[in-house]
């Protein structure tokens, strides 16, 4: 009998996408290897037409809704989303009435119903979700705890603390709404409670079978991808450019800095004379990460793992990183990727690289092992399909 899965996503996966938006194209390319799986969206994003039409063409689609803005106005609202935990208008969202009606007959008609985060569970003002796995991905007081120590004022730090404290007794309920969570990392498990019913599937990557490009490309190439207007990778991007940046150049004139995905053109502008290139969308992604002579993961902040680790280590090319940015991937110091906090530390993993591709190739032939073992698809299978048989199992027969 074929399991009938009903996956409820909000990130794109077609286009100038996401981390977010990766990690819903793996989940639902692993997930049709186990069942039959039909696709809901609910998102407050526009969408291109070509973003639209590549995933209706790629699944089984069966809506792509839109928010509706709902703002939290009056005092008794503000007050029951600080300290309300079962207070659904958690982002100021909603997805209209009617959509909502359709998709409650989706999840009647399915055998499971997989969420990714959150804030899209309860965008549809429903406290329970019957036999369902609930995805956290980035769990959101953890976001919001790190971001507050970044923030420039205190109003703004104690606003992020606020929201952090306001998730937190919406993440305890997790257990009560969902049948079983997935994370992203096992250091999340404890965060949720139950080590049962919580299950980790890591963030991964698929490179269709490509071998990764030459190394050491011809020119001298630094290279970061994200969304630039998410807030771990602008403040992460930032920190690099004012304290690593410059020492590096001053050592390697010819070196490029090369930023691809969204909000990069804006950044390239504010620092065009010093070096920095903004791509912005890049259709041949793994052409251009093939010419770089490592890829910076330097942020400092956010609650998840960082999925362009696992692209770096799939595509073959070296990666300098914080440690923030190394979280849930088990990367050894200066074995799979130099791994350092530090302005002076970061600095010297770049020109370690730069200077010798030897220490290059060593690397990435180290992550492309590391990648191969844990983070590629068929590697991650196992995890999806036990996570679908725990939440199957707690199923009334």
């Amino acid at each position: 009998m074929v399991t009938k899965i009903l996956f409820v996503g909000t990130a794109c996966p077609f286009g100038d996408i996401s981390g977010a938006g990766l990690r819903t194209l793996n989940l639902i390319r692993l997930l049709e290897r186990i069942g039959e799986v039909t696709v809901v969206f609910a998102t407050g994003r526009e969408w291109t037409l070509y973003q639209e039409e590549q995933t209706r063409a790629a699944f089984n689609v069966a809506l792509i809704s839109r928010y509706l803005e709902t703002p939290v106005g009056n005092l008794r609202d503000r007050y029951r989303k600080i300290f309300d935990p079962s207070f659904m208008n958690t982002n100021g969202v909603k997805v209209p009435a009617e959509d909502v009606r359709r998709v409650g007959a989706l999840v009647e008609s399915h055998d499971l119903v997989w969420l990714h985060t959150l804030k899209l569970a309860n965008a549809f003002r429903r406290d329970h979700w019957p036999k369902s796995v609930m995805d956290v991905d980035d769990y959101p007081s953890r976001f919001h705890r790190s971001a507050a120590g970044h923030e420039p004022t205190l109003q703004r730090r104690l606003h992020r603390r606020q929201r952090s404290f306001s998730w937190r007794r919406h993440e305890a309920r997790c257990l009560e709404r969902f049948d079983v969570l997935t994370v992203c990392k096992p250091s999340d498990v404890a965060h949720f409670g139950d080590p049962a019913r919580v299950r980790v599937v890591p963030n991964g990557f698929n490179v269709d079978g490509a071998e990764p490009f030459p190394y050491p490309p011809p020119a001298l190439r630094i290279g970061m991808i994200g969304d630039f207007n998410y807030l771990p990778n602008h403040d992460g991007l930032r920190w690099f450019i004012r304290e690593v940046w410059q020492k590096v150049r001053g050592r390697f004139p010819k070196v490029s800095l090369r930023l691809v995905g969204k909000g990069s053109a804006e950044i390239a502008r504010e620092f065009a004379e010093q070096g920095v290139e903004g791509l912005g969308y890049v259709s041949d992604v793994a052409s251009e990460i093939g010419s770089w002579s490592l890829m910076i993961v330097p942020t400092r902040l956010g609650g998840g793992t960082h999925l362009k680790v696992a692209e770096g280590l799939a595509r073959g090319v070296p990666i300098v990183t914080t440690s923030h940015g190394a979280r849930g991937y088990d990367l050894v110091p200066e074995v799979h990727a130099f791994v350092t906090d530090g302005m002076d530390e970061f600095i010297r993993g770049c020109s370690a690289i730069l200077e010798d591709p030897a220490v290059g190739q060593r690397l990435r032939q180290s992550g492309l092992e590391l990648f191969r073992e844990r983070f590629s698809w068929d590697s991650i299978l196992p995890a999806v399909e036990q996570t679908v048989a725990a939440c199957l199992a707690r199923q009334p027969r």
